[in-house]
């Protein structure tokens, strides 16, 4: 195997461990909402925050880094559309990612951990799991990943 291959591997294996992390939070996310009771909201909260920093950020920063590299060492550079609107894409949903969407999980975790410590939901953790905001992004995020593969495959201008 050529180093080329191997990076491309790693590139295709990161994607899916990102992917895992998309789709399996929009499953979870819904769980979670549908939850009966605290205790339930709080586990899938904890899988959740799981899914993003085991597999979400992780693989957002490989697959996109690899990607950069593969760009230069695969011959494209980053002069076709296609890489221009990937590469942004890609800093966006990392930016949003790592400075809200993540920070927002952790504190709506620690908020409904402490609730359920105190036995009843506290109003902070109704306002933070209430929000539309970050339900959108993770969506938007899962969407990205499919505007990714259709990207990476078709190259189409």
């Amino acid at each position: 195997m050529t180093w080329t291959g191997f990076v491309l591997v790693v590139h295709v294996l990161a994607a899916l461990w990102l992917a895992v992390s998309a789709f399996g939070g929009a499953v979870v996310r819904a769980a979670g909402q549908r939850a009966p009771d605290l205790a339930g909201k709080v586990a899938a909260l904890r899988i959740g925050w799981r899914l993003v920093s085991i597999f979400g950020l992780p693989g957002s920063i490989v697959a996109g880094l690899t990607g950069l590299y593969l760009l230069d060492i695969g011959g494209w550079g980053f002069k076709a559309g296609w890489v221009h609107v990937s590469v942004t894409l890609w800093v966006l949903l990392v930016g949003l990612s790592l400075l809200y969407s993540a920070p927002r999980l952790r504190r709506t975790l620690a908020a409904a951990e402490a609730s359920l410590a105190a036995g009843a939901p506290s109003e902070e953790f109704r306002r933070l799991a209430s929000a539309r905001l970050p339900r959108l992004l993770a969506d938007l995020t899962a969407l990205g990943v499919v505007v990714f593969v259709v990207l990476m495959v078709l190259k189409p201008f």
